[in-house]
């Protein structure tokens, strides 16, 4: 019986150890947010420009989660639990591309829109992201098709498929994200200066 006693007594140390231990860890593990950052904003003129409107960014599903995702070979990708999108990463991209784009433009009739939205749009921006991934302390790659449209988004006038590569320069999810951010920029400034040659 005091054998029997005993062993009880010590099973119940050990469950009691291993709750406290899974609390604690639960407790040491905070999640991490992020977002990408757009070009610097400055005033922006409103009365003049054309009208252009982004539409949605397209990403594959891979991509549509909260997580951040990196790549550790051609055919593995990883998902952080802990470094997380502050929001959806296609709404993230379209707005820092919209914010880029008016930066580069100087023009604030640079809006996100449906494509019926009743607004009358000169051109129309379409993205649809191929791969946007990274190593951490390696290079992202963004690889995206993009298309630039007119009246009324009814003609195809640019249609290309880009590809863009930056180095992360450390090996912190921070890091990644800003080489994103700056990858989303140069696709900006490519669209841009097709932009600048409809208008």
């Amino acid at each position: 019986m005091r054998t029997l006693r005993f062993s009880c007594q010590v099973v119940g140390v050990l469950v009691a150890l291993v709750v406290c231990l899974s609390a604690c860890a639960g407790k040491s593990a905070s999640s991490k947010f992020y977002v990408l950052s757009s070009l610097p904003q400055s005033a922006l003129s409103a009365a003049e420009g054309t009208a252009i409107g982004v539409l949605p960014v397209a990403m594959p599903d891979y991509l549509d989660r909260p997580q951040i995702v990196t790549r550790a070979s051609e055919n593995e990708i990883k998902i952080d639990e802990f470094s997380r999108w502050a929001e959806p990463l296609k709404e993230s991209f379209t707005r820092a591309l919209v914010q880029n784009l008016s930066s580069l433009l100087d023009t604030a009739k640079v809006i996100k829109t449906t494509g019926s939205t009743g607004f009358p749009m000169a051109l129309q921006v379409g993205v649809e992201v191929v791969q946007f991934d990274g190593t951490l302390g390696g290079d992202v790659v963004l690889i995206v098709k993009w298309g630039l449209f007119g009246e009324g988004g009814k003609k195809l006038l640019i249609g290309k498929r880009s590809s863009f590569k930056e180095p992360t320069g450390a090996a912190t999810y921070e890091a990644l994200v800003a080489a994103e951010s700056r990858a989303v920029a140069a696709l900006s400034r490519e669209i841009a200066e097709a932009i600048k040659t409809k208008k």
